[in-house]
């Protein structure tokens, strides 16, 4: 079983009425929070200090980031 994360950005609706901006990491899957002091770049940064941004999905097997063979500029999950 896998998952498919979708591509791009998603808006959520609050219950306050509040719109709140989400950008997926093509990297991790992992739904970012587009505000001040946070933003999908910073949250790559984090990848790149971390090295996490290349690692393999115990579960799956599946090559995820820039080093996956299928994706020579980068996974798309």
């Amino acid at each position: 079983m896998s998952v498919a994360f979708p591509e791009g950005m998603i808006s959520v609706t609050t219950a306050d009425g509040d719109i709140v901006i989400l950008r997926i990491c093509d990297l991790c899957g992992a739904a970012v929070v587009e505000g001040e002091g946070t933003d999908l770049a910073f949250h790559k940064r984090w990848h790149r200090l971390t090295g996490s941004g290349n690692w393999i999905d115990p579960a799956t097997g599946r090559h995820h980031g820039p080093g996956n063979p299928a994706y020579p500029g980068g996974s798309p999950s």
